[in-house]
């Protein structure tokens, strides 16, 4: 379980599991509304640590989170593209992209007892393109599964057949199923012998 964060403008940024650990997501809107506003904050809070690299170094590629606050809002590259991924599982989770993001409040937090310290950040979405933001969900297990139809239909002359690979995602899953179900309930393994000859036999 983790989180990750991607940030394309004028240069890319990717920040891994091992420096971002927590992430808020949040849709605001005034609180005295009577009908769907048009005044609504699409909102992401992201906390994570300053430094993580493998090698000690403490020269940590989270100061140009830093430098792309201070950007100031004549210039283009205050607007980038940040894309957060929930990863649970095994699989992506929730996954939010901000196509036109900007930074609202960056701190950071510098300490001698932990570590270098940790950062904190909200990061929005320009008002006017909320419509573009994108919110995804269970992501990796619909591609997960694509990848294993296409992987047995390799060398079985059914490569290109996606109704036949996912019907043979579909006997295999069925197939590992029944033995664990078997394992459980006849340790002496006579009826998991008996399904395996039958198995066999619709070959």
């Amino acid at each position: 379980m983790g989180f990750t964060l991607k940030i394309e403008g004028n240069e890319s940024l990717f920040y891994g599991e091992n420096i971002v650990q927590m992430v808020t997501a949040s849709l605001d809107t005034p609180n005295n509304v009577r009908a769907k506003s048009t005044q609504m904050c699409l909102t992401l809070q992201i906390a994570g640590k300053l430094q993580a690299d493998d090698n000690g170094s403490i020269n940590s590629q989270t100061v140009k989170l830093f430098e792309w606050s201070m950007i100031p809002p004549e210039e283009e590259d205050v607007y980038r593209t940040v894309t957060v991924e929930f990863n649970h599982g095994g699989q992506c989770f929730r996954r939010i992209t901000l196509d036109t993001a900007f930074v609202v409040d960056y701190d950071e937090r510098y300490s001698t007892s932990s570590g270098v310290g940790d950062f904190f950040m909200i990061i929005r979405q320009k008002a006017d393109m909320i419509k573009n933001a994108n919110v995804e969900g269970n992501v990796a297990l619909a591609g997960g599964l694509g990848d294993m139809a296409t992987s047995l239909g390799q060398g079985t002359g059914i490569v290109n057949n996606k109704t036949n690979a996912t019907d043979a995602v579909g006997r295999a899953i069925a197939s590992v199923a029944m033995e664990k179900v078997l394992q459980k309930v006849d340790p002496s393994e006579t009826a998991s012998s008996i399904n395996a000859a039958i198995q066999n036999s619709n070959k």
